[in-house]
């Protein structure tokens, strides 16, 4: 494990502009993931085939050759999901998990965790062995929301812990995309009141690449 301060040049950049940022990070894997650029990525714990639609469609290979780094919080469903595809197509991904860096993680989740720790990069606010207790999930919302200039939400009811990533991007004034969903659909309740309040819609990839500012002549090139 890999501890690192405020003061380290490894910190995060944009976790500096935070309120109560960490005083010290704990790290599992690759930390020269640090330095890439972060898209968050967050979403219901009741994930569906449309979010898996979705997930699949945003996050292309081509994302692999380039120095991204997709951000989630390894719960179950969406954040799941978002890391089994990087995983997958060689696309670099972080995990910022709840409390201690190995408290919190779902039995169902840990092949993930354990692939992550070799592939990817896992990032707690608390060393092993803390007791986790319901706030850590806010606190660790806060941390998914301030490595990233920019958040998107696939799949949120009303009630989701996503929404609570959304709002704290919104007040550290990072950029907000939201995938709309059917108007009928409980688990879309969420992203369409953030889409109403002013939130930008995710088109499909090309969405991503907006975000990225990636031209196609850019990725022949790769």
């Amino acid at each position: 494990m890999v501890e690192i301060m405020r003061s380290d040049s490894r910190y995060p950049v944009l976790f500096r502009e935070i309120e109560r940022a960490p005083t010290k990070l704990y790290c599992y894997g690759d930390i020269s993931f640090l330095s890439a650029r972060s898209i968050t990525i967050v979403g219901t714990r009741k994930i569906t085939g449309y979010g898996i639609k979705v997930i699949n469609s945003l996050l292309p290979s081509f994302l692999s050759k380039l120095d991204v780094a997709i951000v989630s919080g390894l719960a179950l469903g969406v954040d799941a999901e978002v890391h089994r595809v990087c995983l997958r197509r060689g696309i670099k991904t972080l995990a910022i998990v709840p409390g201690g860096i190995c408290t919190a993680i779902p039995k169902a989740n840990m092949g993930i965790y354990n692939l992550l720790r070799k592939k990817g990069l896992i990032l707690a606010e608390f060393p092993e062995r803390v007791k986790l207790h319901k706030g850590m999930y806010s606190m660790r919302n806060r941390l998914l929301a301030g490595i990233s200039d920019t958040t998107i939400l696939i799949e949120a009811g009303l009630n989701s812990g996503s929404l609570h990533t959304a709002r704290y991007a919104l007040e550290y004034g990072r950029d907000i995309y939201v995938v709309p969903g059917r108007i009928d659909s409980v688990g879309s309740q969420g992203c369409n009141m953030l889409l109403a309040e002013g939130a930008e819609v995710v088109r499909g990839v090309n969405t991503m690449k907006e975000i990225l500012s990636i031209r196609e002549e850019q990725l022949l090139l790769k």
